[in-house]
């Protein structure tokens, strides 16, 4: 009896520290911090700096739907379901970063845009798709696009911009990389858009 009885004592000591370890080890991966990327600028899409005196353009955070419109790396499977990418994320809201990005470009392209109101026109932009397409292995960005007037409201030209890129890896860095390629240039052929315009 009494060798039954330290068995059973050991058993349900080891099942415990067991539990404890695990509990442990989940709470660990559930609070281990996630690799934080950037839109960073491709230079050579964007080219060199234009002059940034011509028409004002008010360009106010796109619109996105989850979870394109939060701070992670999206990627769509071949059945078109979407999911994110584990333990990575934008350093802002995907909007956030694509915003500046966008005000980049037209700057760029010779245009005095910034996200102050107030402006004459307004670009307005609707971020549809901002991902990896696993099956095909390509970043995949479609935005669309709308010239406003600032004061009346009429909508003087709009666009669907689709840029898509390879992107062979579906991990971290490599995916950030891909989607920031990306980025940059469709934000370069919206510029290049919005000032043939104005």
């Amino acid at each position: 009896m009494k060798l039954k009885a330290s068995t059973s004592t050991q058993r349900n000591a080891a099942r415990t520290t067991t539990l404890a370890l695990l509990a442990l080890f989940v709470a660990a991966c559930a609070t281990a911090p996630r690799e934080t990327f950037d839109l960073t600028a491709d230079r050579a899409a964007l080219r060199s700096v234009a002059l940034r005196s011509g028409p004002a353009v008010f360009v106010p955070e796109p619109a996105a739907v989850a979870p394109t419109s939060s701070d992670r790396i999206v990627v769509r499977a071949a059945d078109d379901s979407v999911a994110v990418l584990p333990g990575v994320q934008w350093s802002d809201p995907l909007p956030r970063l694509f915003q500046r990005r966008l005000i980049e470009a037209l700057q760029q392209c010779g245009l005095s845009a910034s996200s102050n109101i107030g402006a004459p026109s307004k670009l307005q932009t609707d971020v549809l798709r901002f991902e990896i397409d696993i099956a095909r292995d390509v970043a995949v960005i479609e935005v669309s696009v709308e010239l406003v007037d600032g004061g009346g409201g009429r909508a003087r030209a709009a666009r669907i911009f689709v840029e898509e890129g390879p992107a062979p890896e579906h991990v971290g860095s490599q995916a950030a990389r891909a989607l920031s390629d990306a980025a940059s240039r469709v934000a370069l052929r919206i510029g290049q858009w919005t000032r043939a315009r104005l």
